[in-house]
């Protein structure tokens, strides 16, 4: 039998009876990352359906081009925004061309058959056969990344956004994707615990944030991109070595303004969500994707309890590597 890159231990189903009807694992990698991860990598692991047992070698073992470019985030920390963006950078800001097709077929998302197995069109096929320069999401920590992307040196953005408001997104994403029908409170424990799909969270963060000087990897976060995002959109054309002028810049900060993104059908992932909604095999209740889009939105859904406990979480996370919330959305590689 071939060797794997993984290892999986089953995570007892009264710890997660509540987020999945199916099995659930930790996932452990069997090989040492190309790249320094933090913390131990034996010890490392991510939380992952069963459904992706199939999916994680295919996806070490993706052949990597050099010009591709991985948008890589943890879950609801703004990947669909940032999708968008590049690949209208990469493709000569044809608008047209992005409105009329749907985002998941212009940019992939890599492991998408681990989320749902019953897709139509296999997602690494599609990535596979997509023509070059390739747009592809993934939402997998560095160790479960294609491994030639570290020695190929493909160009990866990497959006951070403060996890107390990336869990609550989360948290409506989940009871709309796959009917969740615990508390908010239940779940978001389930979110601190690393216990949902690609958590845990920090050590996925961390991995990107030590390598935020390498230069092909380029570090931003949702709250900067809210804040100002023409100066985002002017470092990633920095970063991605394509021009911009004043015209295309104005033209795509409106184009990517939340009003805009919500009525755009291509982006509104509606294909997405008839795929799971199927899979799950009941009646879930109506979502739209981009729901809110606001900093801060946890203030208004969390009880000062809840987010006391989230707070207590973070500084336990962070305080070893003498960071804090502000360092990742403030960064840009680009500042004087």
């Amino acid at each position: 039998m071939p060797s794997t890159c993984f290892c999986a231990e089953s995570i007892p189903f009264d710890q997660i009876e509540k987020l999945c009807t199916g099995g659930y694992s930790r996932f452990y990698s069997t090989k040492k990352p190309l790249v320094p991860i933090s913390g131990n990598w034996r010890k490392r692991f991510c939380s992952m359906a069963d459904t992706f047992k199939p999916v994680l070698d295919r996806v070490q073992n993706f052949d990597v081009r050099p010009d591709d470019v991985y948008i890589v985030t943890s879950t609801k920390c703004g990947t669909t925004w940032a999708q968008e963006m590049t690949w209208l950078i990469l493709n000569g800001f044809n608008f047209h061309l992005a409105r009329d097709t749907d985002i998941m077929i212009r940019s992939p998302f890599l492991e998408f058959n681990g989320v749902v197995t019953n897709l139509p069109n296999d997602t690494i096929t599609a990535a596979n056969k997509s023509q070059s320069p390739r747009l592809l999401k993934t939402h997998l920590p560095a160790m479960f990344l294609p491994r030639q992307i570290w020695k190929k040196k493909a160009k990866i953005i990497y959006v951070f956004r403060n996890p107390k408001d990336a869990a609550v997104s989360y948290f409506h994403h989940w009871c709309a994707m796959v009917g969740y029908k615990d508390t908010k409170e239940d779940f978001v424990q389930s979110y601190i615990n690393g216990d949902v799909n690609f958590n845990p969270f920090w050590p996925h963060v961390l991995d990107f944030w030590q390598m935020r000087h390498e230069p092909h990897v380029f570090f931003t976060s949702y709250e900067r991109m809210k804040k100002d995002l023409a100066s985002v959109i002017k470092d990633v054309c920095h970063f991605l070595d394509t021009h911009i002028n004043n015209e295309q810049l104005g033209h795509l900060v409106n184009h990517l303004s939340f009003e805009e993104m919500q009525r755009n059908p291509s982006c509104n992932h509606t294909k997405e969500f008839e795929f799971l909604r199927n899979a799950a095999g009941q009646g879930l209740e109506n979502f739209t994707f981009l729901r809110r889009g606001i900093v801060g939105s946890h203030r208004d859904e969390l009880s000062v309890n809840v987010i006391q406990e989230f707070d207590e979480w973070i500084e336990n996370n962070l305080r070893e590597h003498n960071l804090s919330i502000e360092d990742f959305t403030n960064y840009s590689k680009y500042s004087a």
